[in-house]
């Protein structure tokens, strides 16, 4: 679930951003390799973004950086909810899940409007129909 797109904004934007710096960055904007390294000393230079001339190294650090972030976060984040559910720690109660987090949190809907119109249509529909009488004939003229 994800009703605000955080994984398309922050997830796949983030990763897209990751990735274009080893296609399109240009020397002027590189650091990689660091000057202090022994690949700077063979290279003579910093590597760049593939499309303007880079061996692939910029684009590759930029591929491997992201695993393992991804891979931090998703290992910490495992162990995290494991042990939540492990605990009986990760869900509430039916009664309250049925009744709602805002009222047994905060004491009150974070929706009242939808709530009146749940409870009126509960007594609506919970209520006798209508007897035919009342739209008349069929057929005759109201």
């Amino acid at each position: 679930d994800d009703p605000l797109d955080a994984f398309a904004v922050h997830g796949a934007c983030g990763l897209w951003g990751c990735i274009a710096v080893g296609l399109f960055c240009t020397e002027e904007y590189s650091y990689s390799p660091h000057a202090d390294s022994t690949l700077y000393a063979k290279r003579g230079k910093v590597d760049c973004g593939i499309f303007y001339g880079g061996g692939g190294l910029l684009l590759a650090t930029q591929i491997v950086g992201p695993i393992f972030i991804i891979l931090w976060a998703g290992g910490l984040s495992l162990a995290l909810f494991g042990s939540l559910k492990a605990l009986g720690l990760l869900r509430i109660s039916v009664e309250v899940e049925q009744k709602g987090l805002d009222s047994s949190k905060h004491g009150g809907s974070a929706y009242p409007n939808v709530d009146a119109a749940l409870k009126s249509l509960e007594e609506w529909s919970s209520s006798a129909p209508p007897s035919p009488e009342r739209f008349g004939k069929v057929g005759s003229k109201v």
